[in-house]
């Protein structure tokens, strides 16, 4: 059994970190929206990282230093190679330091020919003392979804706010843009805190996106003129997995 981000009955009105609780392919898994074939801006590949026990036990490890397991790795390998097929001009891969998106940058960056750059704030979003439990006791017992929602600075002890995480993120997407005018650029890191930042970048507000990426998904992000999403949770080469 496999456990996501998400469960619908748990945060119907938030971003999607409680869309599933487990089985079952993201309904999101075959969305795919491509605008032109050439893009002069920078373009972000953004992936999630590859599989964890956490994910699969339905436990938050944002800040926890988790390896991939064994679909995990596959996961990356298939991933490593899709982006090598499909964007053999990649110029650089960024990946946040934790350990399941520096395996999943090291597979990337190998079948691209790139030696990974780590970037600390393309980390996940940090629940302080709250980092191992449980989405149910998050959910029901400690009401995390709702405190997020309804006050963007409520932090666990020890752990940060999700302005914090939404910033910290979104800033570390636009440095790396700004640092790769007109290039392609790959970007591993974490579902949570990506999820923040896409409604932060995409809709004004860290509350407003609802969909989480799959482990070892992509999508492709620019900035300029205005930022857009050309193409969100791509799982071609994860489809018999």
């Amino acid at each position: 059994m496999r456990y996501s981000l998400a469960h619908p009955e748990w945060v119907p009105h938030d971003f999607d970190f409680a869309r599933r609780s487990a089985g079952g392919r993201n309904p999101f898994a075959r969305e795919r929206v491509i605008l032109s074939p050439v893009h002069p801006q920078t373009i972000l590949i953004l992936v999630r990282h590859g599989e964890t026990t956490a994910n699969t036990d339905g436990v938050w490890h944002g800040s926890t230093d988790t390896p991939l397991n064994a679909r995990g790795e596959e996961q990356a390998s298939r991933v490593a190679q899709h982006i090598r097929a499909s964007f053999p001009d990649a110029a650089a891969v960024y990946t946040s330091d934790l350990q399941r998106a520096r395996r999943t940058a090291e597979a990337i960056g190998a079948a691209l020919g790139l030696t990974r750059r780590l970037e600390d704030g393309l980390r996940e979003y940090h629940l302080g003392s709250w980092e191992g439990k449980t989405y149910s006791e998050l959910y029901h017992e400690h009401k995390l979804w709702h405190h997020i929602r309804k006050d963007p600075d409520f932090a666990p002890h020890g752990g940060e706010s999700p302005r914090q995480a939404a910033e910290r993120l979104t800033a570390a997407l636009r440095q790396i843009a700004a640092g790769h005018p007109g290039e392609r650029v790959v970007v591993v890191t974490h579902g949570g805190a990506l999820s923040m930042a896409m409604g932060a970048i995409l809709d004004g507000s860290y509350t407003q996106w609802r969909s989480v990426m799959d482990n070892c998904a992509l999508s492709e992000l620019i900035f300029e003129p205005e930022p857009e999403l050309l193409s969100f949770n791509v799982t071609d080469h994860l489809a018999d997995l």
